[in-house]
């Protein structure tokens, strides 16, 4: 048994087991050391997540995402941050040490640029919200507190951030708020950020809470971004109270558990396919963690680091180049492009915390007079739950991800309480910088299946995703079968028959527009139009108009009285492409009942004869309008209207100039009568008076039909 094994509560495990290489899977036996749960049996262990990941829900072949994505937390440091970090510095330094923060402040001095989105993008397609880690074809990552005591400068030790303030802190918050409201009512209308240090920048060190102010800048733009982004937010004002006293918080988890949240955000938006997705989160610490464990993702060499300089500094405004989404994936898929232990590499200017040591593991009996780096280490290797602001939980497995931290990889096992408290004594174990972990046996086994088993497990939900899309699909056939029986009969119904086009002259006091109506060749339903029948002729169409002439006598049958029974027929366009407030005004024809409610059949007739002889004298109408009458023109008909040329409008006028009781609307001339009239004339009957010649006799019959298409009587 080896040292570390003696002690009763240890956060490792150790035992001989069959170990294989990742790089090139050669097998060992040798004791090792697993983080804490493990387990020893299949049925034992917490499987990997079932859920489809993004990278199996997109297509492999797709170069971009359909989505645009905007990460709001990524702060650039401002153009006056760096005086006023330069300004507190010599004077609160001292502080920011004993809080842990001062590495955190000078990170923030530097700029990280956001010049390739594919490479966050391609990591979040790999993201498991179950269990907080990338899920690799190869294996588990994920962002640790250890990456983020290294990359962010945050410390992992200390009190909760959700902790409350009280006594002198209580008044400070105050303040900070009255500030924050002052700030609000000037020009700007919200406290932002630019706003905030322009104002604290010309107090210089007037105002005794300027050191606040500063870290609530700090906390809202580089450590705690919320939306709306570029304001000072109130729930940082209680935590930069207490960092102003030099209070240790543990910032680190709180960070990590927000920037766990953003990923499956990011992830479930994106595979709800919005057209935009914002995330609040400082991703820009998730791009160092890509490039320092993804060396193939580098198209530049990093910075050197100065002495005394933080890990950031190391990718200070380095561009990271163009790299394209299929080559992000194809470097995130294969396992020897990942490095798990960056931190341990050989690196000039870089200081290794005091628990590394180069050959030689270290074994501690007992954490609880062990210096700062020690346990920030243990913290780091503790299964925990994430807290941070705004009720963010999240849950933290080290022990699914040990190679990160140089330990070696077994079954996870489940998630227990017993291993939350790293404050407890316990005995740890620290793999030297040379080591390279490995994984056993018995996890490589379980991770094939594993992996067979969730690919079926994906499989049958994208079936039963079909079958409901096809199921839904098939209701909605079966609602529109009835339509598509009923479309060929009302379209065969609606055939028009042949039409032809009679010259009128508009009613005085309607629409000043030429119209020019035509019976559709194709049918077509006027949307909201009541439907009327014509005066009910269909029994006796056969009967020709002279017949029905002599039982009206030798008048029109226009100018006798409107029959009450009689069904009225409306020749009225839905579909003008004129709709303003006299849409109303501009029919051609209105029915026969409604005129005989308001005048007698003797002045209708008198209207109708003045009409007919004087055409346009006295009407402000300037045009006339032609209108194609099919030989049955049904309700169901639509009539398409269109505006007539200049010369259809002078003929018309000239026609109804010369237009009398002999010779009406001109309807003698040749050239106004319809193309192909005369070759069949239709048969006129005795009552027409002296109707010898057949010229004249047409005349008659037009001008009879024209004023019963006026009415709409049909003919």
């Amino acid at each position: 048994m080896a040292e570390g094994a003696e002690v009763s509560h240890c956060i490792y495990e150790e035992r001989e087991e069959n170990m294989v290489s990742p790089k090139d899977e050669k097998r060992t036996r040798r004791v090792a050391r697993f983080l804490k749960p493990c387990a020893l049996h299949f049925n034992k262990a917490v499987a990997p997540p079932s859920t489809p990941l993004l990278c199996e829900v997109l297509d492999h072949n797709l170069q971009q995402w359909s989505s645009r994505v905007l990460f709001k937390g990524w702060k650039m440091p401002q153009a006056k941050w760096d005086e006023w970090v330069n300004r507190l510095a010599g004077k609160y330094c001292s502080i920011w040490n004993q809080a842990g923060i001062c590495d955190a402040i000078l990170s923030s001095r530097y700029e990280i640029r956001c010049t390739n989105k594919n490479i966050l993008h391609g990591l979040v397609e790999f993201w498991s919200s179950e269990t907080n880690t990338f899920v690799f074809p190869w294996g588990e990552a994920t962002f640790t507190l250890e990456d983020m005591m290294v990359l962010g400068g945050f410390s992992v030790l200390g009190r909760p951030v959700t902790r409350p303030v009280n006594g002198l802190l209580v008044e400070i918050v105050e303040e900070m708020e009255k500030k924050r409201v002052e700030i609000s009512r000037t020009k700007a209308k919200k406290a932002c950020q630019f706003v905030w240090i322009k104002h604290f920048m010309e107090l210089q060190n007037e105002y005794k809470y300027e050191h606040v102010a500063f870290l609530s800048l700090w906390l809202s733009r580089f450590v705690f971004p919320s939306l709306p982004e570029a304001c000072i937010g109130r729930h940082v004002f209680p935590i930069a109270a207490q960092l102003s006293q030099g209070t240790r918080l543990a910032l680190a988890p709180a960070v990590l558990s927000g920037l766990y949240k953003d990923l499956s955000l990011l992830k479930k938006q994106a595979l709800s396919c919005r057209e935009e997705i914002s995330v609040p989160g400082p991703f820009q610490l998730l791009q160092l963690w890509a490039l320092e464990r993804f060396q193939p993702l580098l198209k530049n060499s990093p910075n050197a680091l100065k002495p005394g300089e933080p890990r950031a500094a190391r990718w200070h405004r380095l561009p990271s180049g163009a790299i394209s989404l299929p080559l992000v994936r194809t470097v995130l898929k294969l396992q020897e492009n990942f490095q798990w232990r960056p931190y341990a590499a050989d690196l000039i200017n870089w200081s290794y915390s005091s628990y590394y040591t180069k050959n030689k593991p270290s074994f501690f009996h007992s954490a609880k007079h062990s210096d700062e780096n020690l346990r920030s280490y243990i913290r780091c290797l503790c299964a925990s739950e994430l807290v941070g602001v705004e009720h963010c939980k999240e849950k933290y497995f080290p022990n699914r991800v040990a190679m990160q931290f140089g330990m070696d990889q077994d079954l996870p096992g489940e998630f227990s309480k017993l291993y939350f408290a790293p404050g407890t004594d316990v005995g740890f174990f620290v793999p030297p910088r040379s080591f390279e972990p490995s994984v056993s046996a018995r996890y490589l086994h379980w991770w094939k299946i594993s992996k067979s088993a969730r690919a079926d497990t994906i499989e049958k939900h994208v079936k039963v995703a079909i079958q409901k899309i096809e199921k839904y699909n098939a209701s909605i056939e079966e609602r529109n079968v009835p339509m598509h029986k009923e479309s060929p009969r009302t379209l065969e119904r609606s055939k028009p028959e042949e039409s032809r086009s009679y010259v009128i002259p508009e009613v005085p006091g309607k629409s000043n527009h030429t119209v020019q109506r035509k019976a559709s060749a194709t049918p077509q339903f006027p949307k909201q139009v009541k439907k009327e029948s014509p005066l009910d002729y269909r029994d006796d169409d056969h009967i020709p108009l002279s017949e029905r002439l002599r039982h009206l006598g030798n008048k029109p049958a226009c100018l006798h009285k409107a029959s009450t029974t009689s069904r009225p027929t409306k020749f009225v366009s839905s579909t003008s492409p004129v709709q303003d407030k006299n849409v109303k005004k501009r029919k051609l024809a209105t029915t026969t009942e409604g005129l005989a409610k308001k005048i007698n059949a003797g002045d209708f007739a008198k209207n109708v004869v003045k009409i007919a002889k004087k055409g346009r004298k006295g009407s402000d109408n300037k045009a006339s309008v032609e209108v194609g009458v099919p030989f049955r023109m049904e309700h169901k008909h639509k009539i398409e209207p269109k505006v007539s040329g200049k010369d259809a409008a002078r003929e018309g006028k000239k026609a109804m100039a010369k237009g009398s009781l002999k010779n009406c609307m001109g309807a003698d001339d040749p050239k106004r009568m319809p193309k192909g009239f005369l070759k069949n004339p239709v048969a006129v009957d005795d009552c027409m008076v002296n109707a010898t010649n057949q010229t004249q006799g047409v005349g008659l019959l037009m001008r009879v039909q024209n004023i019963e298409k006026i009415l709409g009587v049909k003919t």
